[in-house]
C-alpha cells in the first residue's frame, strides 16, 4: 500500500505539534484512571454511606466504569465522525474542551455528607460527560499524530506516545506523595489531584490550536474519498480489521484494568487482614507505584524501538504471552510490604505490559485507511474500554468467592491475576491471526 509523499517540513511541523498535544491529552486519561483508582478508598468513604464498606468500594468502582460506557455509543462515534468527516483537529479540540471541563467539575463536587445522594448522583453525571470526551481521545489523537509520522520511525513514535500512560503513572504517584504530605487527601487533597489533571489537558489543548490538519486526511478530501458515515463504511468493509482491534485491545484492557486499576483496591483490602497497611497506606501503595511507573516509560518507549525492528505482531504476542506466566507471582510480590519487591514486581508489570500494549495503535493505524481510520479504531477502542473498565469490579467479584476457600492474601492475588490471564489469551489470539504491517505507508 502505498501512500502520499508529504514535505517534510510539514511533516516535521504536524508530528511535533500533534504529538506534544496528544501526549499531554493521553496523559490526562491515564493520570485520572491512576488518580480516581488510587482514590477509591477515599472516594467511596467521601460519596458513599459507610456502613458497608465492600458496597462502598463496588460501586466507586462502578462510577468509574460509568463513564467508560459513554465512550462507544457516544463519545467514539460523535468524534470519530466528525475525525473522519470534517477533519482531525477539529474533532480533537471538542473533545479535548469537554475532558478538561467534565474534570474540573469532578474536583469541586460536595460530598455525600453534604449533599446527601446527590454527590453520588453527579459523580456519576460527570464521569459520564467525562467519558464522552475521552471517546473522541482514544484513538483519535494517535491517528492524528501518527498521520505524520515516517513508516520507518512509525513505531518508535507510537512508543513515545504511548509512554504518557507511564509518565501520567509517575505523575500520579509522585503527586499522591507530595500533597499527601501536606494535605489530608480524604478532605482537600483529592480536589487538588484531580485539578491538577485539568491543568495537564489545558496545557494540550492549548498547543493543538496551533497544530495544522491531517495532509493525509486533507488529500482524502480533495480527492472526493470522504465517506457519508464511516462508521458504517469500516464495519462493512473493514470488519476484520475491526475484529483484529477488539480482541487485541480488549485482551490488553482487561490486563491493564485488573493488573494495574486492582492495585490500590488490592491493598485496601489486604489492610483488614494486615495492620502495617493501615498504618502506611499512602507510602506501601504510591511509592511502588511511582517507582513502578518507570519501567513503563522504559517499556513503552523501548517497544516502540523494537517493532520497528521485529515487527508488530511478535511485538504483541511474546509480551503478552510472558506476563501471562508471571501475573501471579507478580502481584504474591505485592503482598511482602516490601517497597523495594513492591516496586520491583511493579516495574516488571509495567515494563512487560507496555512492551505489547505501546505496538496496539501504530498496529491499527495501518490496519485501516484514512477515510475511516478514526472511526474504525475509536469505536473498536472504546468498545473494549466500556467492556475492559469492569475487569476491576470482576476481579473484586471473585475475590469475595475465593476468599472463603482460601487464604484472603492468596484470593486478593489470585483474582485478579486470572482476570489478566483471560485478557493475555484474547491479544495472543488477536495478534495470531492478523497481518503484519511494519513499515507500510499509510492510505
Amino acid at each position: 500500500m502505498s501512500g502520499p509523499t508529504i514535505p517534510e517540513s510539514t511533516r516535521r511541523r504536524g508530528l511535533m505539534l500533534a504529538s506534544i498535544s496528544t501526549f499531554f491529552a493521553w496523559a490526562l486519561e491515564y493520570y485520572d484512571f491512576l488518580i480516581y483508582f488510587s482514590l477509591v478508598p477515599y472516594i467511596s468513604d467521601l460519596f458513599f454511606p459507610k456502613a458497608n464498606p465492600l458496597a462502598g468500594l463496588l460501586y466507586t468502582l462502578l462510577i468509574f466504569a460509568v463513564g467508560y460506557f459513554a465512550r462507544p455509543p457516544l463519545g467514539a462515534i460523535f468524534f470519530g465522525h466528525v475525525g473522519d468527516k470534517h477533519g482531525r483537529r477539529n474533532a480533537l479540540l471538542g473533545d479535548a474542551i469537554t475532558m478538561a471541563i467534565a474534570t474540573i467539575v469532578i474536583a469541586l463536587l460536595p460530598t455525600y455528607s453534604q449533599i446527601g445522594i446527590w454527590a453520588p448522583i453527579l459523580l456519576t453525571i460527570f464521569r459520564f460527560v467525562q467519558g464522552f470526551g475521552y471517546g473522541g481521545e482514544a484513538g483519535g489523537g494517535v491517528v492524528w499524530a501518527l498521520e505524520f509520522a515516517s513508516p520507518k520511525w512509525r513505531g518508535l513514535v507510537n512508543g513515545v506516545l504511548n509512554s504518557s500512560m507511564s509518565v501520567a503513572s509517575l505523575l500520579a504517584s509522585g503527586l499522591l506523595l507530595l500533597v499527601s504530605a501536606y494535605y489530608p487527601i480524604g478532605t482537600i487533597g483529592w480536589r487538588i489531584l484531580f485539578l491538577s489533571g485539568a491543568v495537564v489537558v489545558i496545557i494540550g489543548l492549548i498547543i493543538r490550536f496551533a497544530a495544522p490538519e491531517s495532509i493525509l486526511w486533507e488529500r482524502k478530501k480533495e480527492e472526493g474519498r470522504i465517506v457519508k458515515v464511516p462508521l458504517a463504511t469500516a464495519i462493512r468493509r473493514y470488519w476484520f480489521s475491526l475484529v483484529l482491534v477488539i480482541l487485541i485491545n480488549l485482551g490488553l484492557t482487561f490486563v491493564f484494568y485488573a493488573g494495574y486499576g486492582f492495585v490500590t483496591t488490592f491493598t485496601k483490602l489486604l489492610s483488614s487482614y494486615i495492620p502495617e497497611l493501615q498504618k502506611a497506606f499512602v507510602q506501601l501503595t504510591y511509592l511502588p507505584l511511582m517507582l513502578g511507573s518507570i519501567g513503563g516509560i522504559i517499556g513503552n518507549t523501548f517497544g516502540g524501538y523494537l517493532t520497528d525492528l521485529f515487527g508488530r505482531r511478535r511485538m504483541l504476542i511474546i509480551p503478552t504471552a510472558i506476563l501471562l506466566v508471571t501475573i501471579y507471582p507478580l502481584y504474591l510480590a505485592l503482598t511482602t510490604l516490601s517497597i523495594p519487591i513492591m516496586a520491583t514486581s511493579l516495574a516488571l508489570m509495567y515494563f512487560i505490559f507496555t512492551l505489547s500494549a505501546t505496538v496496539q495503535t501504530a498496529y491499527f493505524s495501518e490496519i485501516f485507511p484514512t477515510e475511516v481510520r478514526w472511526s474504525g479504531i475509536g469505536f473498536g477502542w472504546n468498545l473494549n474500554a466500556a467492556i475492559g473498565s469492569l475487569a476491576p469490579t470482576f476481579a473484586l467479584i471473585l475475590y469475595a468467592n475465593l476468599k472463603g476457600s482460601m487464604s484472603p492474601i492468596t484470593a486478593a492475588a489470585l483474582a485478579p491475576s486470572i482476570v489478566v490471564m483471560i485478557g493475555a489469551a484474547m491479544t495472543i489470539i488477536g495478534a495470531s491471526i492478523g497481518p503484519e504491517t511494519v513499515r507500510r505507508a499509510l492510505d
